[in-house]
């Protein structure tokens, strides 16, 4: 869990608890540390639950809930105890929260004051008997006191209908007269009256040995006896209590005690197979119980070969406790089995887990193990029934959710979605970690991959059937299912990668992509650029999508791109805010900052060129790897590149503009010379950056993937290659860190102002220039005309110092990047970044340059020095990117 999420919980858990707290940070740390601790092996949940239980008001209440969660496999439980313990150890939080219960007492009428004497008067109605009228002086009371307007009676039998129906009625409804019939059970049925019998103990001890036998072969066979009384447990997972006549003599009793648990582990088992036969509980459970009930039948044609010994007066008790000793120790082993299963609610791959480890634990034991890996293999048979259906067509036959792989939307395997989400790869089909049987815990994920590639193969070819799939047998050895398992993995992987590669050319789809919203084809970008420009240059909601996709249309089919056989996926997309909130969003997702980047009104202040970007369609399967999240990284890339292009073009037609400077005599000439000077540096400074990252990023990662590609052997390697370059481009590209993304932002932002700047006073040097002309034609009238010069005096020093800004606001911010980039890199060595440095900074022009403003002693120096990107900030400022 990231260091993002974990404060997002902290923060959540202090607001469900009204807790006013502002060191989230701290108790995030502890957090993140204790869960590192358990990970690593450092810090054991004992202690921690020995500390929680000392400190609860009812430890050993609080000890069985642990001990039930732990053995329902609870993902998380440890790390939890850990966290508990350290809060509860934590006197603010204790504090925090005893404060928060005290404010919601009184909010219900209660106070901790009241709460005592109520539970104090409770304690005595549990210690002395009270009369009738004094119990209802203490019912109104307690309802008085918590203003429960409702009896208690109903509550009651609320809580009784919700817990009847917690557990989901899956299948076929249960009749009711199976429940109404309790006589139906082979197991012990309490008789509402009993018939009085005499003390056994009056007769000699051989008749006291006869019916004591007669007694325990009943019992054995789930009937209560005429002196072995039965008392029925309050948990049904647990054995029923038995009491012998106490009038038994001493030796024939302590037999009996010893015979009477085989009793009681009969007892757990046939509740266990009538309560799990049952539709909602699924296939395995009903597995287990068919193959437990064979062995009951066993069991019981025991007890009919000792009655028939019993009636023939060839049986004593000595001899039926030798019969039954090696079954007592099976029927105990399947007794506490079922116990566990029971009391920790299991089903389907949890089932298939706990009898797994079981019959592990058993090596060396030799009957017991044989007894328990016939009911592992019997309930694994319809568990194995569905993975060899998801391995071999991609099927989810899944009726009471026991299976490993869900299926998220819910489709059926006869019906699939036409156009598949988005998220279908990570989300449709997905792993539920407490239904994976042990034995396949290493497995499991090539098991979700093969039925996922099955499932994409599936939407082009029904008939597709891996070739000799086998039978999935369960076995001690992983080596009986782990061979197929592997066959059908590999069959899917190929024949998928196939489908992609070949049938629908990704690799083509790939290449496109990169020419359009890579900028690959530069005539491509040159035309759209030139018909485009006049359209994009209005405000955004000024822009006609129509008009932009028929440019779109003809700079395709005016340009190399015309060759392209994907084409006519191209289309065009205005994105509402600018690239630079759309990162920042982006990055501050889980984070203390998210909320100052919620959608705000810019589309008022955005043009086209800000909000342009491609988009692609996509068919399936293809969209498995060109999803809307990917689009969107190469829209970013694409958007970040093609205002690059813009500020580039508008540097140029400076530059352009500028060649009219030939003409000017040389004292006129020198006025411009910085604007052309500082022209040239923002025109290398916007080349390099290009450069920069179409080649020593773009290309590089490129030509790494398609390296990658060549050596793919299965889907998920292909996403996880193509992520990277993704994810490789955007952080070379700066796109993925907000102070740089500023910077180049800002930089960007200051050439548009100068090519403004530049643009407007074109129409002033021009008549600045034609004014000298004349002046050297005719000397006279400059000296009869003074104003002029005057003038154009004045406009050049206006001329002079604005450049002189935009040149200290450019100079500076440079400067300020390359440091960052600097530090950057000491801290996480990026040889593709540094790179940039040596590029920006040829001969070490922008350090020599600030260390001379460092060292100007002159105090209107220092003054423009320190002025440099900061106090201009706001004149030049210009529109994001």
């Amino acid at each position: 869990m990231s260091e993002f999420r974990i404060h997002h919980q902290v923060s959540e858990l202090f607001s469900l608890l009204g807790i006013t707290s502002d060191s989230a940070e701290q108790y995030t740390d502890q957090l993140r540390d204790s869960v590192e601790r358990i990970v690593s092996g450092k810090e054991s949940a004992a202690g921690a639950v020995r500390m929680l239980a000392e400190t609860s008001p009812d430890p050993q209440a609080f000890l069985s809930k642990y001990n039930e969660l732990k053995s329902r496999n609870v993902h998380g439980l440890d790390p939890l105890v850990v966290v508990l313990s350290g809060l509860v150890q934590e006197p603010s939080v204790r504090q925090a929260v005893e404060g928060r219960s005290r404010l919601r007492l009184e909010e219900d009428g209660l106070s901790l004051t009241t709460v005592p004497s109520i539970l104090s008067d409770v304690e005595e109605v549990t210690q002395t008997t009270l009369s009738r009228d004094q119990l209802n002086a203490l019912r109104e009371r307690l309802l008085r006191e918590s203003q429960v307007n409702h009896a208690p009676s109903d509550a009651l039998s609320s809580m009784e209908r919700t817990a009847e129906h917690k557990t989901p009625c899956v299948g076929p409804p249960t009749p009711e007269w199976l429940e109404n019939r309790p006589y139906l059970s082979l197991d012990f049925v309490k008789a509402e009256e009993r018939q009085e019998c005499g003390f056994l103990g009056d007769i000699a001890s051989t008749s006291q040995e006869h019916q004591l036998i007669e007694d325990v072969l009943s019992v054995m066979m789930g009937i209560e006896g005429m002196y072995i009384t039965v008392q029925l447990p309050a948990k049904s997972y647990d054995p029923p209590q038995f009491t012998i006549d106490v009038s038994v003599e001493p030796s024939l009793r302590t037999l009996v005690s010893r015979i009477l648990p085989l009793c009681g582990h009969y007892s757990q088992l046939i509740s266990f197979v009538e309560s799990r036969s049952s539709y909602h509980h699924g296939l395995v459970n009903q597995a287990l119980s068919a193959a437990i009930t064979s062995l009951i039948r066993d069991y019981m044609l025991l007890v009919t070969q000792l009655e028939e010994l019993h009636h023939r007066w060839a049986l004593t008790l000595h001899k039926l406790y030798f019969y039954v000793e090696k079954t007592m120790a099976v029927m105990d082993m399947l007794a506490s089995v079922t116990k566990v299963i029971r009391k920790s609610g299991a089903h389907g791959g949890a089932v298939l887990s706990l009898l797994h480890d079981r019959t592990v634990s058993l090596t060396g034991c030799g009957q017991l193990q044989e007894v328990m890996l016939f009911l592992t293999q019997s309930a694994a048979v319809p568990y194995m029934d569905m993975l060899t259906k998801w391995l071999n067509r991609g099927i989810i036959y899944d009726p009471y959710q026991e299976f490993m792989v869900v299926d998220r939307e819910g489709g059926s395997e006869d019906s699939e979605e036409e156009d598949p989400a988005d998220d279908y790869w990570e989300k449709r089909y997905t792993m539920v970690s407490q239904n994976i049987p042990t034995f396949l815990q290493h497995h499991a994920t090539v098991i979700l991959r093969t039925g996922k590639y099955l499932n994409v193969i599936r939407q082009s070819d029904q008939s597709v059937v891996c070739p000799d799939p086998g039978v999935l047998v369960y076995g001690l050895c992983p080596r009986s299912y782990a061979e197929l398992i592997e066959k059908a993995y590999n069959f899917a992987s190929k024949r998928l990668l196939e489908l992609l590669m070949k049938e629908k050319d990704l690799m083509g789809r790939l290449r496109s992509v990169k020419h359009y919203f890579l900028l690959d084809q530069g005539d491509f970008v040159v035309q759209l650029m030139s018909l485009c420009e006049e359209e994009l240059s209005k405000n955004i909601d000024d822009v006609l999508p129509t008009r932009l996709e028929s440019l779109l249309e003809l700079a395709l089919r005016t340009s190399a791109a015309n060759s392209d056989l994907y084409k006519d996926d191209i289309e065009c997309d205005l994105q509402p805010i600018t690239l630079m909130n759309q990162m920042l969003r982006i990055l501050s997702i889980e984070t203390e900052d998210e909320r100052e980047y919620y959608p705000q009104e810019e589309r008022l202040q955005l043009t086209g060129l800000e909000g342009f970007s491609l988009g692609y369609r996509v068919t399936w399967p293809v969209s498995l790897v060109l999803d809307k999240k990917t689009i969107a990284c190469y829209q970013m890339i694409f958007r970040h590149l093609f205002y690059c292009k813009h500020v580039e073009r508008l540097l140029c037609r400076v530059w352009v503009s500028n060649k009219v400077a030939k003409s000017f005599p040389l004292s006129a000439s020198r006025t411009y010379t910085a604007a052309f000077a500082l022209r040239q540096r923002m025109l290398n400074f916007i080349q390099n950056i290009e450069y920069y990252m179409m080649f020593e990023v773009i290309e590089r990662n490129w030509q790494t993937f398609i390296s990658k590609m060549q050596k793919v052997d299965n889907v998920d390697e292909v996403l996880a290659f193509h992520n990277d370059f993704l994810s490789g481009c955007l952080k070379d590209c700066m796109l993925t860190s907000p102070e740089l993304l500023r910077m180049i932002s800002k930089l960007t932002s200051i050439c548009v102002s100068f090519a403004s700047f530049i643009e407007r006073m074109r129409k002033y040097y021009m008549e600045a220039e034609l004014w000298v002309s004349d002046e050297h034609r005719d000397s006279v009238e400059r000296e009869d005309s003074p104003e002029p010069a005057a003038t154009t005096h004045e406009d050049s020093q206006s001329f002079e110092q604005t450049i002189s800004r935009f040149e200290l606001q450019f100079s500076g911010m440079i400067y300020t990047l390359m440091e960052r980039i600097s530090e950057m890199g000491r801290d996480n060595y990026n040889d593709a970044l540094v790179n940039i440095i040596y590029r920006l900074d040829l001969n070490m022009y922008y350090a020599k340059k600030h260390e001379h403003l460092r060292l100007v002693s002159s105090p209107e120096a220092s003054v423009e020095s320190n002025s440099g990107p900061l106090s201009a900030e706001g004149e030049a400022a210009g529109p994001d990117v």
